[in-house]
């Protein structure tokens, strides 16, 4: 009799354990092998670590149903729990996350512009993004890497050698107008027909990440030179479905939290080390790179400047927020 009693019991606990569990779903429309991924999954050991597995967050890699611009929406609907889109696609619902594809930002390095995002400035675009959207932002954001400019045929050495280029760009008005600065043609072509177009040169190159150009083995389709000006710096940003998260309870949000900002330093270094070794694989593969002095660029970005007032009131930028980043970048020595 009181063995079958003690059975009871361990049953009894094995079920409340497994009941207290809680599992949040995250949503990656990118594959398992690309370093966002990785990197989150760090951060998700970190999650089961601090609480001691009562609260775990389970991954779809490479998810269908949602394109990545339409990641932001699904978890403010409730679709899946987490996530964790580009500022390129939070802009389509909170415009103001367009701001690092503003003239202002170009040619800076990841020292000068990371702690904007980490302070004040990242502050009033979280405020602007759970205004506009039913999600709550975990912490501060995680670095994908600078895009830079990749050419086949033609060598990129200089500003002048842009002239007349077809480029593709990911989009956005901000994109199109920079490479009307650099008196070249931005082109948008699909991800899917990217390899093609440039095979048949209807395009001589493209805005993208030294990872991108890797995973995509872009120099079997031409690319042979890199033109390195770190000239849009993207990031992505955690995001948790409101709801979702006001039904958690107090422990689960503060393991939440502070496990992402526990990992944060570990993961922007995998995301770095995945940039610099894919940099690599090109340069082993015959791509060239040709690095921008900081003057240049300097002089350039007072050239873009010229055109910001235009570009980000079409994209609905908030003055406000341009201000505010304009000040503090005043503020960084040039």
């Amino acid at each position: 009799m009181k063995k079958l009693l003690l059975a009871a019991v361990f049953l009894l606990l094995a079920v409340s354990s497994a009941e207290a569990q809680t599992v949040l779903n995250f949503s990656l429309p990118t594959p398992e092998t690309h370093p966002r991924n990785q990197a989150l999954a760090r951060w998700a050991d970190v999650v089961k670590s601090r609480s001691g597995g009562q609260l775990t967050v389970s991954f779809r890699h490479g998810v269908t149903e949602y394109p990545g611009a339409r990641i932001p929406a699904a978890v403010a609907e409730g679709v899946y729990d987490l996530g964790a889109p580009g500022w390129w696609h939070l802009a389509r619902y909170a415009p103001d996350y367009a701001l690092p594809s503003l003239p202002m930002f170009y040619g800076w390095d990841i020292q000068t512009l990371r702690p904007l995002f980490d302070g004040r400035l990242g502050e009033a675009l979280r405020d602007k993004l759970e205004q506009a959207l039913r999600v709550r932002v975990l912490g501060n954001p995680l670095d994908l890497g600078f895009g830079q400019i990749f050419t086949a045929n033609k060598p990129v050495k200089t500003y002048a050698d842009l002239q007349g280029l077809n480029i593709r760009v990911p989009g956005g008005g901000a994109d199109l107008a920079r490479y009307l600065v650099f008196e070249a043609t931005p082109r948008r072509v699909a991800v899917r027909d990217l390899a093609d177009a440039l095979r048949r040169q209807l395009v001589g190159g493209l805005l993208a990440t030294d990872n991108f150009v890797a995973d995509s083995a872009l120099w079997d389709v031409g690319v042979r030179h890199g033109f390195i000006d770190n000239q849009v710096f993207y990031h992505y940003t955690p995001i948790i479905n409101r709801a979702r998260w006001e039904a958690l309870f107090d422990d689960e949000r503060i393991w939440l939290m502070e496990s992402w900002a526990a990992a944060l330093s570990e993961m922007r270094l995998l995301m770095a080390s995945r940039q610099e070794r894919s940099r690599t694989l090109a340069a082993r593969n015959g791509v060239q790179f040709v690095e921008v002095p900081a003057a240049e660029r300097r002089t350039m970005r007072g050239t873009l400047l010229e055109e910001q007032k235009a570009v980000a009131k079409a994209l609905e930028i908030d003055p406000q927020i341009v201000e505010l980043a304009r000040s503090l970048l005043d503020a960084k020595p040039r």
